[in-house]
């Protein structure tokens, strides 16, 4: 099972989630947006963006629920920007909060980062690599492994402050202690399960999570009983999570020599930044790097929004500040290297001749037809095209092409059909008026679209379907000042507020019925003038013979009936 998952009832084809992924790890197919998981780098903007909460989060705490439960001893390891994002005005009374869920106890994570930034402080003194990319951020670890493979040899060697502050809390309180951590990232779910360290955190829940968990329990932080961190102040590392926090943490510490320092955050200019790298336009840069735009405060599950991340970087300022102090001691020695690989994968890139096929499919014959719009997604039609190559995305995804398709389509079939079609707005405003119209009602299209209904015809039955919200079939209509007779269908069309009328022309069906009707007639009067004949000879005969012409009547008036209506039942 994938970290994110899709709910496929609330998906709405938007594409919202494709525009978003800063590295198109997602593959529309019969019009359902997937998680292409290999090439995921978990940033989590696909979640936090997509309008539909079609985007779900598979997070394990279901998992520490059932460990709790068992009696299992549980660390709770608390991402620094908790502070952030629950509100309290006593750091203790939500350690309380978190015990009375039945953790063992609550860490701050920060700590584990005092062993980060210690041994980028050695690294730096070495100095040794041409630039060192910070590794906190497991984001835009998974972005450099996987696209951008060539700078793997300048990000630092050195494990998360998560792994760090696991394997910390398990030497201190022993190897069967459970570890949980919980933040505001989601890729943090994916760095605890990689194999080159899953054994250290047992499990990752979200600030969402334990917040849902508080709340279900009716756990209130500020009406918490107040309980003890198991750590020691980490004071200045608690600023870890706000732009420049790992910078200032490693200034702490003293002389980082001729080394530039550089905060960035946000994928955009992650990405930005990595191509400055492969260019080697940076040199000598000590580089702190986030996925997320102005720190882990504004992570994809910080339960805020985006707004709030100005107020929680200034309430994590002030916590640091509170207690910054000397660089907190580190009594245990613990392993802090981390091996990073080229996970790059290798797709086929179409020639220059199969993408112009793609492209031609969706009316872009030129160059020039290229609008570059975005609205799929892709930043430009070729890069959609390649995306088709790859089966990443779907030819119907091209919204410009799709809308002037359904409306070819929609103009042919007015233009083509033989009946007359008029679409009129509840204003009896003509918004229609098909090619058979103008031929029958002798009117341009054009000045009709400036006309209303009445203008042109009787508007009332236009009239009655508007105030009825209900249709009129088969109506027989004649329209004597233009010489046709017509079946009228007028339809009301509920979510758009119009009517459309269909009329279809029988005047030469009408014509051909009254014709035949008159020719009966006639028959009809001369069979009636030689019964009436028969009769009186008949009857000067009877007289004759004194016998009825009673049943000779009847046989001559079967035989007019046969020969007017020419055997149709009467």
């Amino acid at each position: 099972m994938g970290i994110i998952g899709l709910k496929a009832a609330n998906c709405k084809n938007c594409y919202k989630c494709v525009k978003v992924c800063p590295v198109k790890s997602i593959k529309v197919e019969h019009a359902q947006a997937q998680i292409i998981e290999r090439n995921c780098v978990l940033c989590g903007t696909c979640l936090e963006q997509c309008p539909q909460n079609a985007k779900t989060l598979n997070s394990d705490a279901a998992a520490v629920r059932e460990m709790i439960g068992k009696g299992v001893r549980t660390i709770l390891s608390v991402a620094p920007s908790y502070v952030g994002s629950f509100d309290f005005d006593d750091v203790q009374k939500f350690a309380g909060a978190v015990k009375a869920l039945g953790f063992y106890g609550v860490a701050e994570t920060s700590m584990g980062a005092a062993y980060v930034t210690a041994e980028y402080h050695r690294l730096m003194q070495e100095n040794r690599m041409e630039n060192m990319i910070t590794t906190c951020c497991p984001s835009a670890n998974r972005l450099i492994e996987h696209y951008y493979p060539s700078l793997v040899d300048q990000m630092a060697p050195v494990v998360s402050p998560m792994i760090a502050h696991a394997r910390l809390l398990k030497k201190t309180f022993g190897y069967g202690t459970r570890v949980v951590f919980v933040g505001p990232c989601i890729a943090k779910i994916g760095e605890a399960a990689d194999i080159r360290h899953n054994n250290d955190v047992d499990a990752v829940i979200t600030f969402d999570d334990l917040a849902r968990w508080m709340e279900e329990e009716h756990i209130s932080i500020q009406e918490a009983q107040p309980a003890s961190f198991l750590n020691p102040s980490s004071r200045i590392l608690r600023m870890y999570p706000v732009t420049d926090g790992i910078i200032a943490s490693l200034r702490s510490m003293g002389d980082t020599g001729d080394w530039k320092m550089l905060s960035v955050s946000g994928s955009a200019e992650c990405i930005d930044l990595c191509k400055a790298l492969e260019r080697g336009d940076l040199r000598h840069c000590f580089i702190e790097i986030n996925m997320c735009r102005d720190g882990c405060i504004n992570g994809p599950i910080s339960n805020r929004d985006a707004a709030s991340r100005f107020s929680s970087s200034m309430k994590v300022r002030k916590y640091a500040d509170e207690d910054a102090g000397e660089y907190p001691s580190l009594p245990e020695q613990i392993p802090m290297g981390m091996q990073f690989v080229d996970c790059s994968v290798r797709e086929d890139i179409p020639d220059e001749a199969t993408i112009r096929m793609i492209l031609a499919k969706i009316g872009k014959e030129s160059p020039e037809d290229e609008l570059n719009c975005g609205s799929c997604g892709y930043p430009t039609c070729r890069d959609k095209a390649v995306a088709v190559y790859q089966n990443k995305a779907e030819l119907t995804m091209c919204m410009p092409y799709m809308k002037e398709r359904a409306e070819s389509l929609s103009n042919c079939v007015l233009t083509e059909t033989p009946n007359i079609t008029i679409i009129v707005d509840k204003d009896l405003n003509i918004i229609e008026f098909n090619t058979a119209a103008e031929k029958a009602f002798q009117i341009s299209r054009h000045e009709a679209l400036q006309k209303c209904i009445y203008e042109i015809m009787d508007s009332s039955d236009f009239q009655y379907v508007f105030d009825a919200r209900q249709s009129i079939p088969d109506k027989k209509v004649h329209f004597r000042d233009y010489g046709i007779t017509t079946m009228q269908t007028i339809v009301y069309i509920a979510k758009q507020n119009i009517a459309m009328g269909i009329y279809k022309d029988i005047t030469r069906e009408e014509a051909e019925l009254e014709s035949k009707y008159k020719l009966r007639s006639e028959t009809m009067e001369m069979a009636q003038k030689v019964i009436d004949k028969q009769m009186i000879a008949a009857q000067q005969i009877a007289s004759l013979l004194g016998e009825t012409t009673a049943e000779t009547k009847v046989t001559l008036t079967k035989l007019k009936n046969m020969i007017v209506f020419d055997g149709d039942e009467q």
